[in-house]
Formats: C-alpha cells, structure tokens, sequence
C-alpha cells in the first residue's frame, strides 16, 4: 500500500472517495479544507492499494502558538472504505503519525463518522493510542457528537407521508398565511447575517462574521455543494439557513430565526424547503447537524432536541473526538490553558455585542439596546 500527500489536480479524485463511503463527509471535502485558510493549513492524503484509494483523509494542521509546535485535526475523519479491514487501518495509522512527527504535531485529533454501535472500530482506535478528548460541549465537541438524520429516499409526497402528523400541520401552517421561501445566493448573505445575529443575541452565543460565510458560500458554491434558504413574512425576512450536499448526505449545517412571528412555525416550514433542495441535489439523507444528546424536557436545550427529534429522524451517536498525543506536557498547556483563554475571548465578544457600536453590514451605524 502506498501513503502519499497529494496535490490539486487530484481534488475530484479525492472527493469522489470521500462521497462513494458511507463515514465521508463534506468537512472531508477537499473544498472545505480550501474553507479553512489560512489559519488551517490543509494537508490532503490517500492510502491506496493496486492504484485505488482505500483511505483518506484532510488533514488540517495549525500551530500552536508560543510553542513552536502543531496539531493536526480531522474534523469528520480519517474516511476508511472499510473500517473492519485491520490492514488497513493500520497502515493509515503508522503513516499519519510519521506525518505528524515531521510536522512537529503536539496530538493528533480525529472525530470520524463511526456510530457507538461500531464497537469494533471503536477497539481500534483504542489499540492505536486514542484516547477520550478532555472538556465538556452542550453538542459533544467541535463537531456535534449527536444528531438525527432524515431518510429522504422517495418522492417528496412520501418523504412528506412520513412525518408525523402534527409535523406535517406545522410545515404547511406558515406558507397557507403567506409565509414564502426565496433562495438568493450569495447576495442575500446580509440578511441571513442579519437573522443570525438576532438568534444569537436571543440564544446568547457567538456566531462568525459575515465575511466568513461569504468565505464559504463562494468556495462551495463552485460545486453547487451550498444553498442559502431566506423565509420572508409581510416582506421582512423571519428565518435563513445555509444547507450544504456532498454525495448522498446534506447537512442544515447554520440557521436561525427572527423573535417576529415565531407563531407561524416558520422553521418548520424552512427545514421543509431545505430538505427538498438537499433532494435535488441526490442526497439520500438529510443530517440536522446536531443535539445534546437524549436529554430530558427540564433540560435548557430540550427545545432544540425535540424540535429535531419531531421529524421523525433516526437518532445517531458518533464516538466523539479522539486524541493521540505524542507530547503530554505540550498537550496538557494546549487542553488545559486554550479553554481558559477562548471562554474569556467570547465572553469579551459578547459584551462588545451589547455595549460597543456594531457596523452592520450596509455600512450604517447601530448600536444594541
């Protein structure tokens, strides 16, 4: 078998790999590794046998900084044809960490698409050296640990057919009042900004700046992987998401709501017009991209996972990220001081929020109340 870092002619080739797997996905893409320069640098490698690739992986390294040092990260990865072929996984194993030793890597950080039910592949990665990644998420790490997914196979009447019953009332409640749906492109970007900010402001988090999203719409968009779904309601825009498509699987990956006319189940309604582009697009099944796990209904994020579950969804439970670590001291500064410093940053944003002046995205002036 032969391990080889490969170069840019070699793009679809790759994501051919990654979208014929049932564990491939779009944060394997050799378009989201263009998604996360420059302060990721992409490092795209293939394990191939008699000249067909039979592991895969994007490998997004960044230095750490003060330290002289980096780590690699395979957000949704490594990607195995057959995870049950030790052959294999072993050789991909050896090579990566001969990869990250020459490039200084403090810890080797994966989050591959295998379920909890995958029990044997879950051994192996324990054998190799893997361990559990320390800290606690709502959703599970830098990637949702917990999700449902929606098969979407069939037509769309039969994909409606299976929603329960009150689901389907409250798909169609929105547009029967005059709730419409456009889809713009990458010009109606500002106002789905806009939208996010207010769901943050009312959630309480942090989301991107626009010129990230722009970032990711253009890189996608030359694949037709990316859509930008925009609710309006008596002409004012209610609701966004930005849903992405790689091979058989689409992701409701960044969405929100405005607080006006939350009444007319307008989410609903646009997870609908987001399922049915993910069909065009000849995905088979339509990810929600994330819940806190099965929790209970006195838990503060029991909305979101009963609003997913209502869809009628399987629910899926990956194993998480994993760390191999080649320097524990190294390891110990980046796990235990990053966190410290990243919750003072966002806590920082989130009074900047409130307290300074914002340029919106027109140019004008605000200031949040």
């Amino acid at each position: 078998m032969q391990f080889r870092v490969i170069s840019a002619d070699e793009a679809d080739r790759f994501d051919q790999f990654m979208q014929s797997t049932p564990n491939g996905h779009i944060f394997q893409s050799y378009l989201w590794g263009e998604v996360k320069r420059p302060v990721w640098e992409p490092l795209r490698v293939v394990l191939e046998e008699e000249g067909h690739i039979v592991a895969a992986a994007s490998v997004l390294k960044r230095r750490l900084p003060f330290m002289g040092k980096t780590f690699f990260y395979l957000p949704r990865g490594p990607v195995l044809k057959d995870w049950n072929d030790q052959r294999v996984f072993k050789q991909l194993m050896a090579h990566l960490r001969e990869l990250a030793q020459q490039h200084r890597a403090v810890f080797i950080k994966i989050d591959p698409c295998l379920t909890e039910e995958q029990c044997s592949a879950a051994a192996s990665l324990r054998e190799a050296g893997f361990i559990h990644a320390p800290g606690k998420h709502d959703f599970g790490g830098l990637q949702p640990r917990y999700t449902f997914r929606l098969d979407i196979s069939g037509d769309l009447d039969e994909i409606m057919g299976r929603f329960p019953k009150k689901t389907r009332y409250k798909i169609r409640y929105g547009p029967n009042k005059g709730l419409t749906f456009q889809s713009p492109g990458e010009k109606g970007l500002p106002l789905f900004w806009q939208v996010m900010q207010e769901t943050g402001r009312r959630g309480g988090f942090v989301i991107r700046n626009l010129a990230y999203y722009q970032k990711v719409y253009r890189i996608l968009e030359t694949r037709g992987a990316v859509n930008l779904t925009l609710g309006y309601f008596q002409g004012e825009p209610v609701a966004a998401g930005i849903t992405f498509a790689f091979g058989d699987k689409a992701w409701a990956v960044y969405g929100g709501q405005a607080d006006r006319f939350r009444n007319l189940y307008v989410y609903h309604a646009m997870i609908w017009e987001r399922i049915k582009w993910a069909k065009s697009k000849g995905a088979r099944w339509f990810d929600f991209y994330g819940v806190p796990g099965k929790v209970s209904e006195d838990h503060p994020l029991y909305g979101i996972y009963h609003f997913k579950k209502s869809f009628g969804g399987a629910y899926f439970a990956f194993v998480g990220e994993k760390d191999l670590v080649f320097s524990p001291f190294y390891y110990w500064l980046w796990t235990h001081l990053f966190p410290f410093a990243r919750q003072t940053v966002l806590q920082l944003l989130k009074l900047r929020r409130f307290v300074w002046p914002s340029r919106a995205p027109g140019g004008k002036i605000t200031v949040r109340q």
